[in-house]
């Protein structure tokens, strides 16, 4: 028994001493190696950025023929380098580096491979060699099995641009997970205008997510050129689309749409009218005021909110139709009128006014007891502890009802 056991401990022993020396061995190379292709890379690099900046056309002359397989592997990473940090003709030469040294040719056969990570490296790879033949490879692995394939195949058409790229990255807006279409979204917004036709064309045989994505899209890049398209989808049949495409519209900041957005304060669905409420603060709509007034009134919460912040954004006659809302009969227009008033400082620049002379005292006054009257008086009661002119102080102690003490 005792022979058995030293025999299993010598084995386990050995086993680990083998492992060991493979260890050691393995980083020994792993060193060697990096140590050859950092020797070499010295070599290399000065002589592809000087091709790149160059006219001649082959980069295999620059490199005295054709690179031997080691050498290979320290100019794609020299490539991969320096492709992420240059634009314009010599982002152009790096790219046609790697056609020329067959490194796009490997990347293509990678997609093929039946390894998913081979697959979504070669993908990657291939955004950046920036080639345009990689379009329909890449359009085909927008249907590889394997999410992060896929992904990595949408991020490199966006890096490749172009029309054509556009219409082929459109359709992964279809990823059933939310997470992925935002994630391609982002690219589409990315690329900018050159977009906006192909998720135009695209949107009726997209999924209602891709379709919400094709509106967002849109009022982050707020192509002007968009906004009929966008009118209408203010009819249609689907809530959210409504409400998308009211806030696209908002962000593109088109004044001329203030009719459509004022038509869209009367929809049914209150998540329509309280992005057009938004929409018509962000064009600048005063046409809008007297809408926008009512709709403090909305029985929804959010409704009256952004309603409230529109007539702010508006200006200073958005401002006066909030002041005159203070002394509304309705108790939730009043509350978001004084509140909006207060952010926007409109308290304390009445409170100040109120040491002025004529109509202008008589307006502000007014005006706070108003507020006073509506039992709203935490702002008012912290100037008049702490505003700097005394007499304004005294004004507002004036007009201010006595603190009930507990």
């Amino acid at each position: 028994m005792q022979q058995v056991l030293i025999g299993t401990i010598l084995s386990i022993s050995a086993v680990f001493m083998v492992l060991t020396i493979l260890i050691v061995a393995h980083k020994a190379w792993r060193e060697a190696r990096n140590g050859m292709h950092g020797r070499r890379r010295k070599e290399l690099e000065p002589k592809v950025l000087t091709w790149a900046h160059s006219d001649e056309k082959t980069v295999r002359k620059a490199l005295d023929g054709q690179p031997s397989p080691s050498d290979l592997i320290v100019l794609e990473q020299i490539l991969l380098d320096h492709i992420q940090r240059v634009r314009g003709i010599e982002r152009e030469r790096l790219a046609t580096a790697m056609d020329q040294l067959g490194l796009v040719e490997e990347y293509l056969k990678g997609l093929e491979s039946g390894r998913w990570w081979r697959r979504a490296e070669s993908a990657e790879k291939l955004g950046l060699a920036a080639s345009k033949r990689a379009i329909q490879p890449l359009s085909r692995a927008l249907d590889d099995e394997m999410p992060e394939v896929r992904l990595r195949a949408a991020k490199a058409l966006g890096q490749l641009g172009g029309k054509a790229s556009a219409r082929k990255l459109v359709r992964a807006l279809n990823e059933p997970n939310r997470w992925s279409t935002i994630r391609v979204a982002d690219i589409l917004i990315g690329m900018g205008h050159e977009v906006i036709e192909a998720v135009i064309e695209a949107f009726p045989t997209l999924t209602r997510e891709g379709q919400l994505a094709v509106l967002d899209i849109i009022g982050r890049i707020r192509p002007v050129s968009a906004g009929p398209w966008l009118i209408e989808k203010l009819y249609d049949r689907t809530t959210d689309v409504r409400a998308r495409a009211c806030h696209a519209l908002g962000n593109i900041g088109d004044p001329n749409v203030a009719p459509e957005l004022i038509a869209a304060l009367r929809d049914p669905e209150w998540p329509v009218r309280a992005m057009a409420a938004k929409a018509l603060g962000r064009v600048g709509a005063a046409e809008a005021i007297p809408q926008l007034t009512s709709s403090l009134r909305d029985q929804q919460w959010w409704v009256r909110h952004n309603a409230a912040r529109a007539l702010r954004a508006i200006g200073p006659a958005g401002l006066e139709a909030l002041e005159r809302l203070v002394a509304d009969g309705d108790t939730f227009a009043r509350e978001q009128a004084i509140l909006i008033l207060e952010e926007a400082g409109r308290m304390d620049e009445r409170a100040g006014e109120l040491v002025e002379a004529g109509s202008l005292r008589d307006a502000a006054r007014s005006l706070l007891e108003k507020i006073v009257a509506g039992g709203t008086t935490g702002r008012l009661r912290v100037l008049a502890r702490e505003h700097p002119v005394e007499e304004v102080r005294r004004e507002l102690l004036a007009m201010l009802p006595e603190e009930v003490s507990s």
